[in-house]
C-alpha cells in the first residue's frame, strides 16, 4: 500500500495538475454553442476518457519506462522540471499549460472534443502523465496501483460532475475567481515539483549528498 503521506502528496499533485475548477471555464467556452443535453454527455464522456488515459499511464507506465531505459530518478528529475514549469504558468495565470492558441478555435468546429483537446492535453497533459508515471514507479505493487486507480476514478468523476454544471459555475466564479483558484494550484504544484526534482537529483547524483553530509 502507498504510505498516507505519499498518497496525500499524490492526490494534491493530481488535483493541482488537473485543475478541474480552473478548467471549468475552458470547458464552458468550448461547449458554449452546444445544446444542454449534449454538454452533459460530453462532460461524462470526458470523465471516462480521463480515467482510461490515466489508468493506462498507471498500469503500463513501468513497462514503457523499462522499454526506453528510463530510471525512476531521471523521471523524477525531468518530471519535477515539467511540473515546475506548468506550476509557474498556472501561478502567473498563463494559458500555455492548458492548450495551444489554435486548439480552442479548432474545438469549435470539431464534432467530438472529448479526447482532443479536453482530455489531452488540457486535463491529462504531459504534467499529469508524469505525475502518474512517477507514482507508479515509486509504488509498483498491484495494490498500490489499485489505490492509484481508485483515486483516478474519483477525480475523473469529480471532473465529470463539475463539467456538467460548467456554465453556471463559470458564471458564479467569473474569470477573477477561477484565476485565483488557478494561481493557488500553481503554487502547490511548484512546491511539489521542487520535491520531485530534489529527490530525482539525489538519486542521480548520490555523490553530492555524501559531500554535503561530510561538510
Amino acid at each position: 500500500m502507498i504510505p498516507e503521506a505519499a498518497l496525500t502528496s499524490f492526490m494534491a499533485a493530481l488535483f493541482s495538475m488537473m485543475n478541474p475548477i480552473g478548467n471549468v471555464g475552458i470547458f464552458a467556452s468550448m461547449t458554449a454553442n452546444r445544446p444542454g443535453d449534449q454538454v452533459g454527455r460530453i462532460a461524462w464522456k470526458c470523465a471516462g476518457a480521463i480515467a482510461i488515459t490515466l489508468f493506462l499511464a498507471a498500469w503500463s507506465g513501468s513497462w514503457l519506462l523499462e522499454f526506453f531505459g528510463i530510471t525512476v530518478d531521471s523521471l523524477r528529475a525531468a518530471g519535477g522540471v515539467i511540473v515546475l514549469i506548468i506550476g509557474l504558468h498556472m501561478f502567473f495565470n498563463k494559458s500555455e499549460h492548458k492548450h495551444s492558441s489554435a486548439e480552442p478555435a479548432n474545438a469549435e468546429s470539431r464534432a467530438s472534443i472529448t479526447v482532443v483537446p479536453l482530455t489531452i492535453p488540457i486535463i491529462a497533459g504531459p504534467g499529469t502523465m508524469t505525475t502518474f508515471l512517477v507514482a507508479a514507479q515509486q509504488h509498483p505493487s498491484v495494490l498500490s496501483k489499485v489505490e492509484i486507480s481508485i483515486v483516478t476514478a474519483g477525480f475523473a468523476a469529480f471532473c465529470g460532475f463539475l463539467f456538467s454544471y460548467a456554465s453556471p459555475i463559470s458564471k458564479r466564479l467569473d474569470e477573477a475567481g477561477m484565476g485565483v483558484v488557478t494561481r493557488v494550484m500553481g503554487m502547490i504544484l511548484a512546491a511539489i515539483a521542487m520535491g520531485m526534482l530534489a529527490d530525482g537529483l539525489k538519486g542521480m547524483l548520490p555523490g553530492l549528498c555524501r559531500l554535503k553530509s561530510k561538510q
